[in-house]
């Protein structure tokens, strides 16, 4: 780390909420974003970052076109600061019983799109429900979502599994979903189970999925092992307009989980048979291995968890 001060203890008197301000004002390189994380004013921010340059008798923060870039200094000092923060909050909470009733602040979870379509609200309306003043932030999966949980502004996120991923990050196996394909009620295939060859007389409408999807679809890859060319005419990253462009044409949509809680009078789902490719995929949690025994990331964990198996098990009378 690069010194400064080597005469002055820089711990001495030192509030802990200027660290604080300080790791969020690192992580989103942006006045304005960490103002609304702190849920305080973005003056109030600007005050507490010339306290930290005071103190540290350092810049910290440089202003450029995008926002804020770390100085060196401040790329250590956060390396350092971060996860000692995070070993105090644990310590300093050990002790406490975890009660959602009592949570407040914001937390974000990220929904490769096909969940998001599924389960968020749902999600939401169970933590709102048990946790009502906690603001909840349900995004899309994106490029950026590993990145954003490695540094702590995502808490976590649930998508198909991803592999290369980081070994600081946990990927937990919540379950095994079935393959699928929605196809318009009145669709022309009339099965209820469909192959390979059976489906590759119709176009395929897909999900692009970051860091999954992006370059080539499940689709492709598995109609390659059969030497079948696979018809891949629409994609979107919106769940709800493939299922739109999929009620108008004979198109199909292949799923993983069940995108409904009920059945649907504009859409049926099919049963995938495979015999040279499982039909069976990991719905998976990614989330820092540092939080692996924290509360809060059990808890949602366990929220999403039971609308998953809702949907892919659902409760017949």
């Amino acid at each position: 780390m690069v010194r400064k001060n080597m005469a002055k203890d820089l711990s001495a008197n030192l509030d802990l909420n200027l660290l604080r301000t300080f790791i969020i004002i690192a992580q989103e390189q942006n006045l304005r974003k960490a103002a609304e994380r702190l849920f305080v004013t973005q003056p109030a921010v600007s005050h507490a970052l010339q306290r930290l340059r005071n103190h540290f008798d350092d810049q910290l923060f440089t202003k450029t076109k995008q926002g804020l870039s770390a100085t060196p200094y401040a790329e250590e000092l956060y390396h350092h600061l971060q996860p000692a923060m995070d070993s105090l909050s644990k310590a300093l909470n050990i002790t406490l019983t975890f009660t959602p009733a009592e949570l407040d602040g914001k937390i974000r979870i990220a929904l490769a799109p096909q969940f998001l379509a599924s389960i968020g609200s749902e999600l939401f309306l169970k933590i709102h429900q048990a946790a009502p003043q906690l603001r909840v932030e349900i995004l899309n999966w994106s490029t950026t979502t590993l990145m954003d949980i490695h540094q702590g502004e995502t808490l976590l996120g649930i998508n198909y599994d991803i592999e290369n991923t980081s070994k600081e990050l946990v990927r937990k196996e919540l379950m095994k979903g079935e393959a699928l394909v929605f196809v318009r009620e009145n669709h022309p295939y009339r099965g209820s189970v469909i192959t390979p060859t059976e489906a590759a007389q119709y176009g395929f409408a897909c999900l692009i999925i970051p860091d999954r999807t992006e370059q080539i679809t499940d689709v492709e890859k598995i109609f390659a092992l059969y030497g079948l060319p696979a018809n891949i005419c629409f994609r979107s990253t919106s769940a709800q307009t493939v299922l739109e462009v999929v009620k108008e044409t004979d198109m199909l949509f292949p799923c993983v989980s069940d995108l409904f809680s009920h059945s649907h009078p504009d859409f049926r789902k099919i049963t995938v048979k495979l015999d040279r490719y499982s039909n069976q995929y990991e719905l998976v949690a990614f989330y820092p291995n540092k939080n692996s025994k924290e509360p809060l990331t059990l808890w949602v964990m366990g929220l999403v968890s039971e609308l998953l198996t809702q949907r892919n098990n659902p409760i017949t009378s």
